[in-house]
């Protein structure tokens, strides 16, 4: 990871509601956030399990990124750390655009994805 990046650390709550569907829950600063946003210059997003979601069998496999506006996906790059406990998604930020961010678990030999916490590449000014 080059240390000229913004780093921004998300730590992630995943739970199966009744249809077996996983629902993921960002937290910044233990304040509960929508895990996407605005980017204005080079970031890397670290998104974090907690320790309740890895308890459970919860690790990260990956993660698709498309575009929804724009020309940007790209631009973005994933990357699985600890063992699936932590991935971190790294943005360049050269294009404009909108991406979808969709993350891909696995539980229990299970594999689930999340909703799409959107990502906006803006201009720096």
């Amino acid at each position: 990871m080059d240390n000229t990046q913004e780093q921004i650390h998300f730590t992630v709550n995943i739970e199966l509601d009744s249809n077996d569907n996983a629902n993921f829950t960002y937290f910044k600063d233990n304040k509960e956030v929508s895990g996407g946003g605005v980017v204005r210059t080079e970031t890397a997003g670290i998104y974090s399990l907690n320790e309740a979601t890895l308890a459970k069998g919860f690790l990260f496999t990956g993660a698709t990124i498309t575009d929804k506006e724009g020309d940007c996906a790209g631009d973005f790059k994933s990357e699985i750390n600890d063992d699936g406990q932590s991935i971190t998604i790294t943005d360049t930020d050269e294009n404009n655009g909108t991406v979808c961010l969709i993350f891909n678990v696995e539980c229990n030999g299970k594999a689930y994805e999340s909703a799409d916490p959107q990502i906006e590449n803006k201009d720096k000014n």
